[in-house]
């Protein structure tokens, strides 16, 4: 990579000079871009328990595989409008998987068996297929409400169960709360990482509802998609 491209100073003022609006250039390419891209939330582990929760705002040309931004003292609060249990059975070098599910549903071209229930691959402890959680978010950022997504791995599904049953016994669906995630230093085994805890700060406001709803409706196509990124964290590593 050409080094300049860095110097994005030195590139805005010659822009500038040049007669363009840099910030109008940049616009045109939030507005011309046709594919659709959902920041993610990540973790970062770390090994002596300083772990941290960062946005992930895709790869760029500025010298980084991604441009991440920190979550001030690993706590996010957002609205939670939806969530898939997901499963993916992966070949090394493959974009895509061989077989994956949603919500325990099939959704592979050629699917290893109609029912992940009869599955081989889905048995705990012996199969390959791996599960995960995945939670669409709606994140206040920038004085706007924008839809992500995160992925738990196995080690914290525990809190997200105990969290949704807490909600269930509150008689409070999961998209009517304003939810805190947290992250939760363990060890074991000679591993350290973090688990997603999860609390509430109250309920939803109207105005975010009716954005839940919508969010939800229009990202359906993409809500149906299982790629790499969906399981290229760190935390997918740890055995539970």
């Amino acid at each position: 990579m050409d080094n300049s491209l860095t110097k994005t100073d030195e590139i805005q003022r010659a822009l500038t000079e040049a007669g363009f609006n840099p910030d109008e250039e940049l616009h045109a390419l939030e507005t011309s871009n046709n594919s659709f891209e959902i920041q993610r939330i990540r973790i970062d582990h770390k090994d002596n328990g300083k772990h941290k929760l960062y946005i992930d705002h895709g790869s760029n040309y500025l010298g980084s595989e991604t441009q991440e931004e920190p979550i001030p003292d690993n706590t996010l609060q957002a609205v939670i409008f939806a969530e898939q249990h997901i499963r993916a059975l992966w070949t090394d070098g493959e974009p895509i998987p061989i077989c994956s599910s949603i919500d325990e549903v099939p959704n592979a071209r050629e699917p290893i068996c109609s029912s992940c229930a009869g599955c081989k691959e889905a048995v705990i402890g012996s199969g390959k297929c791996k599960p995960k959680m995945r939670l669409w978010l709606l994140v206040e950022q920038d004085s706007e409400i924008k839809p992500m997504v995160m992925n738990l791995s196995p080690t914290s599904l525990k809190h997200w169960s105990a969290h949704k049953r807490k909600l269930k016994r509150s008689k409070l669906p999961v998209v009517s709360v304003n939810t805190v995630i947290q992250l939760e230093d363990t060890k074991r085994n000679g591993y350290r990482w973090a688990e997603v805890v999860f609390d509430v700060t109250g309920v939803s406001a109207k105005s975010t509802l009716l954005v839940a709803k919508q969010a939800r409706d229009e990202l359906d196509r993409v809500m149906q998609d299982i790629t790499q990124r969906d399981y290229d964290d760190p935390g997918d590593k740890v055995k539970s």
